[in-house]
């Protein structure tokens, strides 16, 4: 049955096992009280930025045509996100604000810092299930031990945020009107270099453009009939040899040769041109489709250079979407972290029940009989005579030495609390220091 058989039990136990609950409690308990006031205190400071409605919606609602497009807020919150957590910028706050230059490495520095800010978007979580949901704001938190400094790095990375948004909006637009401007000069120059070419292939091929065919067709015929009369007049010429002078003949005959040749000049030109009408027609056409191509996207150009600049303009008077700051960050009055109070109870409750565990299982592995009410359970024989129990002198010694432990097991316990203690105060030393300072400047 053991030495516990009712509630009575546990007193005698106790008492016989004194010493080592003793021990154990002084030990324990300045343990427990170190490791609760070591642990750090975390402040947590937050920050919100609230992303603002367009006031006037007439801005480029297309990403065609090289136009700049509606702010995304969704993608330039992931987009300013990167841009925070990148390791430049990380370095540059823990060198702003001396965050942890206890000796550890710049790897660790960099992934402590990423740990302890926090960027959360907010979205309404009945409309969450949607891929074009559209973040309402941004949530900015960042836990650190000293309640000042929390606030300040959230109020660095809220500032940080505000000149991204609106570096990225106003460049984008900038970079974007002055694309299109570059492209209408662009195409201006290209137009008119082009019309110039045509025109100079037109004055080159005049008699082959068609509105010129018909009156060169008419001229080749007038042109043929006078080919066939000159010849005619030319046989006439040969026939009538015997009536007229030689001298006269030959004169007569050299005009009139003079006059076929340039007739058949003309009209060899004349089909030459009309020959090459088809070709001109086809360049006429290339020419025509490609300075219609030009034009097509000129027009193109010029509606989204106008958007752009609407768009600038929008920007400009902040009637665009814009991001707001809707709370800065303020050092926070309570830790967020575990209570250490609450920690040393729990330590002492642990202590405590170690304790008594202890002392219960020394005497549950003993196994000694300590009273004849004890033997008269176990063996069920009533005992004659009960001799008490007698304390030589190395039971005294072994006391004495217990004690001994004991107390100095308090001492090296209640030294360490004291270290312990003047730790903490050292390092909350400076920011009560500039707490006081700051109440001192308020008044």
């Amino acid at each position: 049955m053991g030495p516990i058989t009712s509630l009575r039990d546990i007193p005698r136990i106790l008492k016989r096992q004194w010493r080592i609950v003793a021990l154990i409690v002084l030990i324990g308990f300045p343990l427990a009280l170190n490791y609760a006031l070591s642990q750090p205190r975390v402040y947590e400071a937050t920050a919100v930025i609230q992303i603002e409605a367009a006031q006037v919606v007439e801005r480029l609602a297309t990403q065609s045509g090289g136009g700049t497009g509606a702010l995304d807020p969704d993608s330039e919150l992931d987009l300013i996100e990167q841009q925070l957590m990148s390791r430049d910028h990380i370095l540059s706050v823990l060198d702003q604000f001396d965050l942890w230059t206890d000796g550890r490495s710049m790897t660790e520095r960099v992934a402590l810092l990423r740990e302890a800010v926090s960027i959360v978007k907010l979205i309404d979580q009945q409309q969450a299930w949607r891929p074009d949901v559209r973040p309402s704001g941004l949530v900015i938190t960042v836990r650190l031990g000293d309640p000042d400094v929390a606030a300040d790095v959230a109020n660095v990375f809220l500032d940080r945020v505000l000149e991204e948004a609106e570096a990225r909006t106003s460049g984008r637009t900038a970079a974007t009107l002055e694309f299109l401007v570059a492209e209408e000069t662009r195409l201006g120059t290209a137009i008119d270099a082009l019309e110039y070419e045509f025109s100079q292939f037109q004055q080159e091929n005049a008699g082959s453009l068609p509105a010129a065919i018909a009156t060169q067709r008419t001229q080749l015929a007038s042109l043929m009939q006078s080919r066939i009369e000159i010849e005619e007049e030319i046989i006439e010429l040969e026939n009538a040899s015997g009536r007229l002078l030689a001298e006269s003949q030959q004169r007569r005959a050299e005009l009139l040769n003079q006059r076929l040749a340039l007739v058949v000049d003309a009209i060899t030109e004349l089909e030459a041109a009309i020959a090459a009408a088809p070709e001109v027609q086809r360049q006429i056409n290339a020419y025509e489709r490609e300075i219609a191509q030009l034009q097509g996207e000129m027009e193109v150009i010029t509606s989204s250079r106008a958007e752009a600049a609407m768009n600038q303009l929008l920007d400009s008077r902040n009637q665009a979407e814009r991001f707001e700051v809707l709370e800065t960050a303020i050092a926070p009055e309570f830790p967020v972290s575990a209570s250490r109070r609450k920690i040393a109870l729990a330590g002492a409750v642990v202590v405590t029940l170690l304790a008594l565990g202890t002392a219960l299982a020394i005497e549950i592995l003993d196994g000694r009989i300590r009273s004849p009410a004890q033997l008269e359970r176990e063996l069920g024989v009533t005992p004659v005579v009960a001799i008490p129990n007698l304390r030589t002198r190395h039971d005294i010694r072994r006391g004495r030495l217990i004690w001994i432990g004991a107390l100095v097991a308090l001492v090296a316990g209640l030294a360490a609390l004291a270290r312990a203690l003047w730790r903490r105060i050292a390092e909350n030393l400076p920011a009560m220091q500039t707490r006081l300072a700051g109440l001192r400047r308020g008044q």
